[in-house]
């Protein structure tokens, strides 16, 4: 009886890591543009039945207006450039994921619980963050992260191949 050699699992090729960190960019990009329009904060008044009644939300457009489209076209387009080889691409999708995140929270962040005017006329005025504030973190989220992922792919390919 021979022994034989453990065996191990193949790890995924390069190319194939590239391509699944390409379609979480793209991904990242369309929550972009859902989040432009869905509710980034929403303000609810308590009735005496309990149940919460909206009174007034803000979508992404209200708050930024085309920033956000603006961003998940320009990463898209980077993304293209990157892919075919341009370090400074890669870069640029992860500093746009890093804009949408600065915009997430320096901007959007300190107002999700602020009920405004609403909270000035009725004492029991809540307001949340919607799910366009958490597609468009997430959005960011995974911009920052493929672009930096794309970025040490191919800097570990170049050390493998030097």
């Amino acid at each position: 009886m021979s022994a034989s050699a453990p065996v191990r699992p193949r790890l995924p090729s390069t190319a194939a890591l590239r391509t699944g960190l390409a379609a979480v960019a793209l991904a990242g990009a369309v929550c972009l543009l859902v989040a432009t329009f869905t509710t980034v904060i929403r303000i609810t008044v308590g009735t005496t039945s309990g149940a919460a009644v909206p009174t007034g939300s803000d979508t992404g457009w209200d708050r930024h207006g085309p920033a956000l489209i603006v961003l998940a076209l320009l990463a898209v387009g980077l993304l293209g450039v990157g892919l075919r080889g341009s370090r400074v691409a890669l870069a640029g999708v992860a500093a746009t994921g890093l804009a949408v995140m600065a915009i997430a929270m320096a901007s959007d962040r300190p107002d999700v619980h602020a009920t405004g005017a609403v909270g000035d006329v009725y004492a029991e005025a809540m307001a949340d963050p919607g799910a366009g504030y958490y597609l468009e973190t997430l959005g960011g989220a995974l911009l920052l992260a493929t672009g930096g992922g794309l970025l040490a792919l191919g800097r570990m390919r170049a050390a493998a191949a030097g």
